[in-house]
């Protein structure tokens, strides 16, 4: 029994991804557009979060933004570790 080479199942994954998303710019310019639709939609989160008077829906507009920030950094980070391997 062959031990699996990891490192070229990586490559091989990575040379995919990158010929999937080549219509779109490729892999960098999707996560680059994704990192600013994550911006956008924390400010937009926080504006509401500014804007409404009613504690409890300012409440979850504010934490849902840090939800959105948190979980789209952890998921971009991770993307470009994996890109960049």
């Amino acid at each position: 029994m062959r031990p699996i080479d990891v490192d070229r199942g990586a490559d091989v994954t990575r040379a995919a991804v990158n010929v999937a998303l080549a219509p779109w710019g490729g892999a960098e310019t999707c996560l680059d557009r994704y990192e600013t639709a994550i911006r956008l939609a924390t400010d937009l989160q926080l504006t509401v979060a500014k804007l409404v008077r009613l504690e409890p829906i300012a409440w979850v507009a504010s934490t849902s933004a840090g939800m959105t920030r948190d979980v789209g950094a952890a998921q971009l980070s991770t993307a470009r570790w994996f890109l960049d391997g």
